[in-house]
């Protein structure tokens, strides 16, 4: 039986978020379990969890919700520091990069996968969910679609040129996170067939395509499968960890606050604040079946306000 400490990644499977974190436990070699969640709203079982939340991926610890890639991979270096996901000489640089990688780099790879696809390509019901959470409009992704693919392109040309010295991964011969985000917004556009002509230029680039095929290589660990009222189950038995982090001004210690991700149209975590500081924000809270967890998010992205 799987110790209730194992990490659970709730997923779906074309998820580029998803992906990072896999490739994560690939890197690391961890064994995890697995809760497929839905694609679109309503997510009743991950919202028990979070109290909001319901972007993916969501990486579970016992009754530890970790919210956001940012937040997810620093909980698995901690959780398991070997090997790390932000190895010498780059260290905490993986972080910037990735940072870079998750947000415009991010919207640059949405349109250059998803901008050419012909009308009826995704279901609507999708479209609709991405439109009232994001903001996304198909038609004016399809219009950026020529200069968004650019940007992507460029992107992948400075990897290809980074990597031109021998070095094996961006930072040197260790893979890290940074490694991760860029191959996961490649594995995204590669993913979709109707984004063939883009995919084939960028893995044109040699060294890049080299890089790509290491990272891949690294797998995804040992993966089980779980329902989602397991997963519910492992926290409502479980305690949050011991909050190590502060508190910082203008907030105090057990303030109710609501927490919501910049540019998301979702409902806002709501929960007793026991942490924020530069290295991430944790909330208490108490759900009807999980019982009480603590959620954890990365403080950049994230808009804390008193409840």
């Amino acid at each position: 039986m799987t110790s209730s400490l194992t990490p659970i990644l709730h997923e779906y499977q074309a998820s580029p978020f998803s992906e990072l974190v896999r490739a994560a436990f690939g890197l690391k070699g961890m064994a995890w379990q697995s809760v497929t969640i839905p694609n679109i709203m309503p997510k009743p079982d991950l919202v028990e969890l979070t109290g909001g939340y319901a972007r993916t991926p969501v990486v579970q610890i016992g009754a530890d919700i970790y919210c956001d890639t940012a937040a997810i991979l620093s909980a698995l270096d901690h959780h398991q520091p070997e090997p790390s996901l932000y190895p010498p000489p780059l260290g905490a640089l993986h972080k910037v990069m990735a940072s870079w990688a998750g947000g415009p780099q991010f919207m640059a790879h949405v349109g250059a996968a998803l901008g050419a696809m012909p009308a009826g390509a995704l279901p609507e019901a999708f479209i609709a969910d991405r439109k009232g959470r994001f903001g996304l409009d198909m038609a004016a992704l399809a219009r950026a679609t020529p200069h968004l693919t650019t940007q992507a392109l460029t992107a992948a040309h400075w990897l290809d040129a980074s990597l031109a010295d021998g070095r094996a991964f961006v930072g040197g011969e260790a893979p890290g996170h940074a490694d991760l985000a860029f191959y996961s917004n490649i594995w995204f556009v590669r993913g979709n067939p109707f984004a063939a002509e883009t995919t084939a230029t960028i893995l044109a680039l040699p060294h890049l395509a080299a890089w790509y095929d290491r990272v891949a290589a690294l797998g995804h660990g040992t993966r089980s499968v779980i329902t989602a009222a397991d997963a519910i189950a492992i926290a409502a038995a479980a305690t949050p960890a011991p909050v190590t982090g502060r508190i910082d001004a203008p907030f105090t210690a057990g303030q109710p606050v609501a927490v919501r991700t910049d540019g998301s149209g979702d409902a806002p975590s709501l929960g007793r604040l026991a942490q924020c500081d530069a290295t991430g924000i944790i909330i208490h809270r108490d759900g009807a079946r999980c019982g009480t967890v603590a959620v954890h998010f990365p403080r950049l992205g994230q808009i804390v306000s008193p409840a």
